[in-house]
């Protein structure tokens, strides 16, 4: 699918079609509940609301377990008598990654207990507690224009690249001087694919001791007893840290393998025809389209640079979410 877009043409697949339309929608998504939060809060005027009932919430999903803050209210608005259990404004839910998060909102409307409540005069109905945003709608956009902007890459870009033929290596003049990976290039090869696997069977093992550990702190899956402190050498504490220590672990194993991945890469560029095309590292619209194309698509050149690409994107997706976890636990 070709799509102008003033002086030049996207060349979209089927695959970067879908991505385009997820990516609108969560720009469109983000952007219309910013714009609503921020109506919400700016147009709301107070009322008296009586709380009916609070508590916190467990979701169960299959990546992770959330918690969210239930709270029940009613309240008077010009005669009328509402109930809701909206606790931010706009339409999205918010929910935490800690117990004790969603547990510090909850403590502060005790049952029959009269609080404040905001309501906005074109639609009486739907009151909230807490007078801020929330942070899902730039989140969703942010996510979205990332999206966007990986299509847009990957469409204004060369359509095959990474399709080049090598020449034989006998017509390749090697070079005087090693570099001290090139000499120990298959010893790191198999130091990180063996520590990326002990580090990944490792962390999983971490990770089912922590559940235990939890169910070991809480009497059980369905008890309703209130989070304990965990000690750092506990039965939950120990787990979290040897996942820490294993996760870090993976990190630097892909970047170890990237590293020698690279410079492979770099020896297959050598084997190029004259002249020699625009690496992929410094053209991102290059990098991108080869990261979306299958494997088998490739030949041996087009390969490597998808293979390094990729282990350099995931280890950087992991060291984003070690940020985003240390910076909630703070």
């Amino acid at each position: 699918m070709n799509l102008p877009v003033g002086i030049t043409t996207l060349h979209l697949s089927r695959k970067s079609v879908y991505l385009l339309l997820l990516a609108i929608s969560l720009i469109g998504l983000g952007g219309y509940s910013y714009v609503q939060q921020g109506q919400a809060v700016d147009t709301a005027v107070t009322v008296q609301a009586t709380v009916d009932s609070a508590d916190v919430e467990r979701i169960d999903s299959r990546r992770s377990i959330e918690y969210e803050p239930e709270i029940n209210y009613t309240y008077q608005y010009q005669g009328e008598t509402y109930t809701s259990d909206q606790v931010f404004p706009g339409p999205t839910v918010r929910t935490y990654s800690e117990r004790s998060q969603a547990q510090s909102i909850v403590q502060s409307y005790e049952p029959g207990t009269t609080v404040e409540a905001y309501v906005r005069p074109s639609a009486p109905g739907d009151a909230f507690l807490i007078r801020e945003r929330t942070p899902w709608p730039v989140q969703a956009s942010a996510i979205g224009a990332v999206l966007l902007g990986l299509v847009v890459l990957a469409g204004l870009g060369e359509q095959r690249p990474g399709r080049y033929e090598l020449r034989p290596v006998e017509e390749v003049q090697c070079p005087t001087s090693r570099t001290w990976i090139d000499r120990h290039g298959e010893t790191l090869h198999r130091l990180s694919k063996r520590s990326l696997a002990v580090c990944f069977v490792a962390f999983w093992l971490s990770m089912v001791g922590l559940f235990f550990g939890i169910l070991s702190m809480t009497g059980g899956a369905d008890s309703s007893a209130q989070p304990t402190q965990a000690d750092i050498l506990g039965p939950v504490g120990l787990p979290l840290l040897a996942g820490f220590g294993f996760w870090v672990g993976m990190i630097l194993s892909l970047c170890l393998y990237g590293i020698w991945s690279f410079t492979q890469y770099r020896q297959l560029r050598r084997r190029l025809h004259q002249p020699t095309p625009p690496s992929p590292f410094k053209h991102p619209s290059r990098l991108v389209t080869i990261l979306g194309t299958d494997s088998d698509e490739l030949p041996e050149y087009g390969r490597r640079v998808r293979i390094t690409g990729w282990a350099f994107v995931i280890a950087a997706g992991m060291i984003a979410i070690l940020v985003r976890l240390l910076y909630g636990a703070v």
